[in-house]
């Protein structure tokens, strides 16, 4: 079908069967052209295939799509079907020309990809021809359809939603969100899980302690990375400011009277491993507040640098006052199980299971019979039973490894804890498990099971690998490289182009790379982008292209040749692109010092979007710290509408210019990659209800995408 909907198709083929007179050409052909035409209005098919007669050249097939995907499905089948030996497709996509009022009305719906196939005009070759498209379409009806007879999976959306949380696209992750809920793919619980992890992405601590239910949240059973959020939000929310202000009766109590009963069910030791600096503030508080809680004390000993002024002013123990016990307890090994599972119980954590099955294994038939039928045991004797056995991996290495595994049917769940539970530090910092987590990922490839929950759990792996305080990291080149590799060959199979992709190419030019390993982040590229990228993937190249000239680089022809090459491969598109992408388009070719007009491009061709009349008198407000951005993005948007008025900032803090602009603008843009904590905050606080959009990014495209979506 050709269009978003089958209003549009049917507007499509409406408009087109007055033009597309079949009167002169033979009853035969005739009747074939109008079996392709239901094409048009056909959800099932991947795009439509329209026979039109233009004068002077006799009958042809256009073929649009409005995905990649779509496209990526239909051309093989196409070429298979209908190539050189009876049309002139390739299965190369080009532009539509604007020659015939048929090619304007197909345009008008913003293909993805487009061609046309141009049949010898020979009565014997166009039913040759038109014959072998008609089994193209009965062919694809018989095909199971992918996009709609096989619901998209549960793991494939939580894979996209951390794929939007880790680019900042905070609109897209919570339609996916809203998606998952009104489905019932997750029970409530797990739901506003989710909804806390995107709240936290964007540092949205009060609306995390706003949230219906939280002081259920905070006694139910959860995952540790939940409670280090939630332990974040009561610390941001009501103790950050007394306490950056050194003021010690003010922070002790405020935490006394105000986050204390809601704190206290999540203080528990062993601490989890990601626990953050407002986090173990939290700890010290409740260690000051009640010196029975030695296994606090004793869990503070390792971590005092997090506590700042509190450790002499509030917590004045030295790792000589905490005295291990004068008696050593003599455990058994069912000792060992039953604390185990008590931890299973308490959190949903990897490592916790780990541990639970390697300690249950050391015990005889009775000893787990007896904990099967004895609480608290047996709940969480359940939910080890349901992991099998020697697959509960303690690092990503492990997981890749056991990803050819038929029975580690837990693999997507446990990669999403394990996003936030696996330490980098010591892969980060040894060359040797830096190798070895790369030929894990390269050998995921030989395998097909293997190689299909690696692409799902890449978003996770780019997260994991964003933790990282010290990200990007010239030592983990080689790893965001192979991830890339990844992405690139998960895209050639017709799989999604995830956001992290760009997150992977900004951490690689930063980082710096030799020549040779460029030519290899240009080749990856270019598979990402596929051989024909229609306009869902303009606002990425437009990225790339601005991270590519941002970035230092090691040839400099090299980086002069793909940029113009790349962007060259957005001109024959430009006729279909939205407002906002064609005035990103002319001022990067702009800077590159290039003529769209060489390429033929009618750089004055109006799009047939709204956006202009939406900015039309709209006060806008930009907060980057990339002052170039926002100022590119400025020129973009008055260029497009010179009624608009924007306004740029990058304060480090709260100022009385910026809370003007917070409370006063229609449209406020924020880059969540170039942004301060400080001012994201005030910016919040006085934003209110009022309309704040997250760019991904720090390019001034990111921006004027931000736009584009909130107009759709």
């Amino acid at each position: 079908m050709i269009g978003v909907d089958l209003a549009e198709a049917t507007a499509v083929l409406t408009g087109l069967r007055p033009l597309s007179s079949f009167s002169g050409v033979d009853d035969g052909v005739a009747d074939l052209s109008r079996q392709l035409q239901t094409t048009i209005c056909d959800p099932g098919f991947p795009g439509a295939m329209i026979p039109v007669v233009i004068p002077g050249e006799g009958l042809q097939v256009i073929v649009a799509t409005n995905t990649m995907m779509a496209w990526r499905r239909l051309s093989p089948v196409l070429k298979s079907f209908s190539g050189p030996t009876l049309t002139s497709f390739s299965g190369i996509a080009e532009p539509l020309p604007t020659t015939h009022a048929f090619y304007e009305r197909v345009a008008l719906t913003s293909p993805a990809a487009t061609c046309i196939m141009r049949i010898p005009q020979g009565r014997t070759s166009l039913l040759s021809a038109l014959r072998a498209l008609v089994r193209v379409r009965e062919t694809l009806a018989r095909a199971p359809d992918l996009s709609s007879s096989i619901p998209e999976s549960t793991s494939w959306l939580l894979a996209r939603f951390q794929d939007n949380l880790n680019v900042g696209r905070r609109d897209a992750a919570a339609v996916i969100l809203a998606r998952l809920r009104d489905e019932l793919r997750l029970d409530a619980l797990n739901t506003k899980f989710l909804e806390v992890q995107l709240l936290a992405a964007f540092g949205d601590w009060s609306a995390i302690v706003s949230l219906p239910g939280f002081a259920s949240l905070r006694l139910a059973r959860k995952p540790p990375a939940i409670s280090v959020l939630l332990l974040e939000a009561l610390y941001q929310t009501a103790i950050a400011v007394p306490f950056d202000a050194e003021n010690r009766a003010s922070v002790v109590d405020t935490y006394e009277k105000s986050v204390r009963a809601l704190a206290q069910p999540m203080l528990v030791v062993p601490v989890p491993s990601t626990l953050t600096d407002g986090g173990w503030r939290l700890y010290a508080l409740e260690a000051h507040l009640s010196p029975s809680r030695g296994d606090i004390a004793k869990a503070l000993l390792g971590n005092r640098p997090s506590l700042g002024w509190m450790v002499d002013d509030l917590l004045p123990v030295a790792e000589s006052d905490v005295e291990p016990s004068s008696v050593e307890s003599i455990r058994t090994p069912l000792d060992d199980a039953r604390s185990a599972l008590i931890q299973v119980d308490a959190a949903e954590a990897v490592d916790n299971l780990a541990l639970a099955k390697a300690a249950l294994a050391k015990l005889a038939p009775e000893e787990l019979a007896l904990l099967r039928e004895a609480q608290p045991f047996s709940a969480a004797m359940r939910l080890t039973d349901e992991v099998p056995s020697d697959v509960v991996p303690s690092s990503w290495t492990e997981w890749l490894t056991k990803s050819d595994d038929p029975s580690f049917t837990s693999a997507l769940d446990i990669a999403r804890h394990g996003k936030d539970e696996w330490s980098f530090e010591t892969t980060g910092s040894d060359p040797a498990h830096v190798a070895a987590l790369v030929a894990a990922l390269n050998h995921t490839q030989g395998d097909a099971l293997a190689s299909e929950r690696t692409s799902q759990a890449l978003p996770f792996l780019v997260a994991w690998l964003q933790r990282d305080p010290d990200f990007p990291t010239p030592a983990m080149s080689s790893v965001y490289s192979s991830l890339l590799t990844l992405f690139a060959l998960n895209s050639a199979r017709g799989g999604t182009v995830y956001e992290s992709s760009q997150v992977l190419i900004e951490a690689l030019l930063v980082g710096g790379l030799g020549s040779q390993d460029y030519k290899a982040l240009i080749a990856d590229i270019d598979e990402l982008a596929g051989p024909a990228f229609g306009v869902d993937m303009v606002y990425w190249i437009l990225d790339t292209i601005e991270a590519f000239m941002r970035a230092s680089a090691p040839d400099a022809n090299d980086r002069q040749t793909f940029l113009h090459g790349t962007l060259a491969r957005t001109a024959p598109l430009y006729g279909r692109l939205s407002s906002l992408q064609q005035t990103a388009v002319k001022k990067l070719a702009g800077e590159l010092g290039w003529s769209l007009d060489t390429f033929g491009v009618n750089i004055e061709q109006p799009s047939a979007d709204d956006f202009s009349a939406r900015l039309k008198g709209k006060r806008i407000a930009i907060y980057s710290l990339t002052e170039s951005s926002s100022r590119q993005a400025k020129s973009a948007i008055e260029e497009l509408e010179p009624t608009a008025i924007v306004d740029c900032n990058a304060d480090h803090g709260g100022s009385p210019r910026l809370r003007a602009l917070a409370e006063n603008s229609d449209i406020f843009v924020m880059t969540w990659l170039s942004a301060k904590h400080a001012a994201t905050e005030f910016i919040r606080e006085h934003r209110g209800s009022h309309t704040l959009l997250y760019a991904q990014g720090r390019g001034f495209s990111s921006i004027l995408r931000a736009l584009e979506d909130h107009f759709k």
